[in-house]
């Protein structure tokens, strides 16, 4: 016998709530907003099957090139942004009694 629960046993689908479809859409929202930012569009075409490997090959070195220099860019311009000022730790004054071990 298999081991599956019966179609009485399963568990139904508990429904999302508002909030949680709420911050869903949110994420979602923002994951396209990055890639739109970084120069991507989606899109949905209807190929050939035997064209299908090649044009996954040319997609996929085409987004990697475009990932690289996009990356490239961004460290070029983390590296040429001014370093943040620290603040100079204050040096605590040590009374010299504390610094012996004089107990006499």
């Amino acid at each position: 016998m298999p081991n599956t629960p019966m179609p009485h046993d399963t568990k139904s689908k508990r429904r999302r709530s508002k909030a949680e479809r709420k911050e869903s859409a949110e994420t979602s929202r923002a994951y396209d907003a990055r890639k739109r930012e970084a120069g991507f569009v989606r899109s949905n075409l209807w190929v050939p099957k035997d064209d299908l490997a090649d044009i996954k090959w040319l997609v996929e070195t085409r987004t990697y090139k475009l990932c690289l220099h996009y990356a490239q860019t961004r460290a070029q311009q983390h590296l040429s942004a001014t370093p943040p000022v620290r603040k100079r730790k204050r040096i605590s004054k040590s009374d010299p009694r504390q610094l012996g071990f004089d107990f006499g």
